[in-house]
């Protein structure tokens, strides 16, 4: 995180220093806010945690001590809790996806519809429990912290229908989950058009 004296940020630009790819994000303090705003939204701030968890190397104007304090503060807090929309909307996803598994004569077709589901099953665990989401390696790190008995019965489940093509554990698995949050939602299920 950079904040520079002399605008034009907001930018992001990768570099290399010492054999080292290093990342600048480039803001002002109107554009950070701007910026955590909108990924607080979405309960998925990676610039949020960068600057809570990151260590500050340098600041001379005292934008990079407020930043990191403002991030602590607003990582601390967790992300918005789910509206009864969008819990039910996640519900939707899991539920619209669960079968899908069972119904897949092409091996190829269950690794993708698994790794949707798996990822979208995390995503409603962890939205539940207010906890803050990721992606890949950070969902995974996540869901682990959250509750590392569930993930590791959702990985092992998953493993297996991997290597096995044999989906009705991991099936089993996200049932549980999703009968934790209201159950199953697909019939009665209605939105307005996007």
């Amino acid at each position: 995180m950079v904040f520079p004296a002399d605008p034009p940020p907001p930018f992001r630009e990768t570099a290399e220093h010492d054999g080292w790819p290093v990342e600048l994000f480039a803001h002002t303090r109107e554009t950070f806010e701007s910026f955590v705003d909108r990924e607080v939204a979405l309960r998925r701030s990676p610039l949020l945690h960068m600057c809570a968890k990151g260590t500050l190397l340098f600041a001379h104007s005292g934008l990079g001590e407020w930043a990191c304090s403002t991030a602590r503060e607003r990582f601390a807090a967790g992300p918005p809790p789910l509206s009864q929309v969008e819990l039910e909307d996640a519900r939707y996803r899991v539920t619209d996806l669960l079968d899908d598994p069972a119904g897949a004569t092409d091996p190829d077709d269950l690794l993708f519809i698994a790794d949707r589901l798996l990822t979208t099953t995390a995503e409603l665990v962890l939205s539940v429990r207010g906890r803050w989401l990721g992606h890949g390696k950070w969902l995974l790190r996540r869901l682990r912290d959250a509750d590392p008995g569930l993930c590791s019965e959702l990985l092992a489940s998953y493993r297996r229908l991997v290597v096995s093509n044999d989906s009705a554990p991991f099936r089993r698995t996200v049932s549980a989950v999703i009968d934790t949050v209201g159950g199953r939602l697909l019939v009665g299920y209605r939105r307005p058009p996007v």
